[in-house]
């Protein structure tokens, strides 16, 4: 039996926009529902995106499972 993905949009590459020079580290992949892609189409920007429509994976934390995988510290 297989589960309906609640996410079926993405992933997106959504960068800070704190500064020009601020780093990698609020950068994130992001899935969205239906109703998020509906949002995001018509405003063009995830601010518009509601906190219960998407799924938010920091990039600290992708950097984090691959150093763990790797046995790396970068």
């Amino acid at each position: 039996m297989s589960e309906e993905n609640s996410y079926p949009h993405g992933p997106y590459m959504v960068l800070s926009d704190g500064s020009t020079f601020d780093g990698a580290e609020e950068c994130a992949v992001v899935f969205v529902t239906n109703e998020g892609y509906d949002e995001l189409i018509a405003c063009s920007d995830f601010k518009a995106v509601e906190d219960d429509q998407m799924e938010i994976i920091k990039l600290s934390d992708l950097m984090d499972a691959y150093n763990q995988v790797h046995g790396t510290n970068i």
